[in-house]
């Protein structure tokens, strides 16, 4: 017998996240400020016990918080932990319905799981992250009973092999700097790559910030940091990766600190603090928020795309070009 959605999500689940620890806030443990993490199982557990308690729970919250972070990469590892987590909440209602109506039970979950993630998709702004889980239940028991009322001849479309697969990421880049290299044609993507970088080089070394840049692209060379990772890569990263032998591609975001306080988000969003606060809680802060420990905090990501600051992808041989041709090397 095939597994259904539901074991096809958990074992996805448990193949990304692995044995190591778990972090739901930052999703990095060696990061985090918080030093003690389970594993994926007690994590999950805990998850469960939280919903089913029926009380405002910051887990989920940060759940759902580090979920949106991850879309924005492309990412779609929390968004399943999220369904991972409901299932519980699920399986008991696919059964009764798939026996009371005589509904395939795979169907039934698939249309679940589909209604699940459409929600998702559909309270990614405006919606508090605390209420997407309840929307998230809710629809996917509406799209079960609706399965119900289907004619027996009809089958369900879904497939979950596509609702598994990564999406793709769009990444905004503009052409708006002259560049070192000559008698190239500025429409080739090779070119406008190395444009972004070079021009990315150039405005650190004019901005004082080169020694900082220089010590990061030492560790890349060193591999004691990684390179760009989880990310559909183009025909140039792939050429140029085969080449080093390394990745040494990264966005220009892995320089600043990963979050900020509401009150710094808020003063370069143009919102006074205490507005910002009450616009937090209402869930319409103009970018996402995660609770960490007993603050709140705005991923620097998601500011950045709030502020329409493209969070690019640069070469650090580029970058380091750039900022020779600026320092006169």
């Amino acid at each position: 017998m095939a597994p259904d959605v539901f074991d096809c999500v958990a074992a996805y689940v448990r193949d990304v996240c692995g044995e190591g620890p778990v972090c739901v806030h930052v999703d990095d443990a060696r990061e985090c400020q918080i030093k003690r993490h389970p594993d994926y199982v007690k994590f999950r557990s805990r998850a469960v016990a939280a919903r089913a308690a029926r009380k405002p729970s910051q887990l989920w919250e940060s759940m759902v918080s580090m979920g949106r972070m991850s879309d924005m990469r492309g990412d779609n590892k929390w968004r399943m932990v999220v369904v991972d987590c409901l299932t519980p909440f699920l399986r008991a209602r696919s059964w009764s319905i798939s026996r009371e109506f005589y509904c395939d039970l795979g169907d039934v979950r698939s249309d679940m799981f589909e209604a699940a993630l459409d929600v998702w998709e559909e309270t990614a702004k405006g919606v508090p992250p605390r209420e997407v889980p309840t929307l998230m239940v809710k629809a996917a028991i509406s799209a079960a009973y609706r399965r119900a009322n289907v004619h027996e001849g009809e089958s369900s479309t879904s497939d979950v092999e596509d609702l598994l697969m990564f999406e793709e990421v769009v990444m905004d880049s503009t052409l708006k700097a002259s560049s070192i290299i000559h008698d190239a044609d500025p429409r080739d993507p090779a070119i406008v790559e190395q444009i972004r970088g070079e021009r990315t080089g150039a405005l650190w070394q004019m901005y004082g910030l080169w020694e900082v840049v220089n010590r990061y692209h030492e560790d890349l060379r060193a591999g004691r940091r990684p390179g760009l990772r989880g990310i559909l890569a183009t025909e140039t990263m792939l050429a140029r990766t085969w080449v080093t032998g390394s990745n040494f591609y990264y966005h220009i975001s892995d320089f600043y600190p990963k979050f900020v306080a509401i009150p710094a988000a808020a003063e370069a969003l143009g919102i006074a603090k205490s507005t910002a606060y009450k616009m937090v809680r209402a869930g319409s802060f103009p970018c996402l928020t995660t609770r960490m420990g007993s603050g709140i905090q705005v991923p620097t990501e998601a500011l950045m795309r709030s502020l329409s600051i493209a969070d690019i992808i640069v070469h650090l041989d580029d970058v380091e070009n750039g900022a020779a041709h600026v320092g006169g090397n």
